[in-house]
């Protein structure tokens, strides 16, 4: 089903009681804000390693007054020390290239590509010391290619993952090495998850896919299908009102949850 999944992320959040959020590829904050947002009490990380990013998230004061976790290592499936491959960006507020760094040396200008060093960790090693047997974990992953090697570094700590919002890509957009959405797919499927949603389809190179734990209690599975059917209907009726008036479909987009 398609769908706004980065809505229904947030909104899942309090749906799923989540204690734990891992915003794996922060970039500047703003979603790890978002979730804040939704979920006063829980234990939000953001993970950034481009040091460019990581200085102004150090410095933003909303970050740090809504008590949000800025952790400076890439996350992958090893503890150690890799190449971080930074893009070219101008670091102002909506520069999508400022979100573009990786792991790996990405096809894109690769001349102008800047190497530099940095810690990599795994979530199992960075997280099991806070895991009490209950507690509820959501990943947020947007790691430029490397989705794969993060969510195999939660092996230890996926049995307390609940909800996982993933960017995947179709074809070899970033390296050529790296893994694709059917073996993202298929890694979480071992794992026990099901897909709920994406926000596109496999015709696109790249989209984001939302996936959950495949046993959930009764209430939460209740709680979760509503909301799925709601924003799927938000969808639908957004569509077909955007086709006959662009300005009534934005006024509903500003009320509707």
């Amino acid at each position: 089903m398609v769908v706004n999944t980065q809505r229904l992320f947030v909104q899942l959040l309090s749906v799923m009681r989540i204690d734990t959020v891992c915003d794996v590829g922060s970039m500047d904050g703003a979603e790890a804000l978002r979730f804040r947002a939704a979920t006063r009490a829980a234990r939000i990380h953001a993970f950034e390693p481009n040091p460019a990013n990581l200085s102004l998230m150090q410095a933003n004061s909303a970050l740090l007054d809504n008590d949000i976790n800025i952790v400076p290592l890439a996350v992958t499936n090893y503890d150690g020390d890799a190449q971080f491959h930074v893009t070219p960006a101008g670091y102002f507020p909506g520069e999508s290239w400022r979100g573009m760094s990786s792991l790996y040396r990405r096809f894109d200008r690769p001349e102008l590509l800047t190497s530099v060093p940095v810690k990599t960790a795994r979530l199992d090693t960075v997280l099991e010391r806070e895991l009490s047997p209950d507690v509820r974990v959501a990943l947020w992953i947007d790691v430029e290619g490397k989705a794969h090697e993060v969510i195999e570094g939660a092996a230890g700590v996926m049995r307390h993952v609940w909800l996982l919002h993933v960017e995947v890509e179709t074809a070899p957009c970033i390296a050529a090495e790296q893994s694709f959405y059917p073996q993202v797919k298929a890694l979480l499927r071992r794992s026990g998850f099901t897909e709920l949603a994406t926000d596109g389809d496999s015709s696109q190179v790249q989209f984001n896919a939302l996936f959950v734990r495949s046993e959930l209690p009764a209430a939460v599975r209740l709680g979760v299908q509503r909301r799925l059917a709601l924003q799927h209907l938000r969808g639908s009726l957004g569509g077909a009102t955007r086709r006959i008036s662009p300005g009534l479909a934005r006024w509903c987009g500003s009320i509707w949850p």
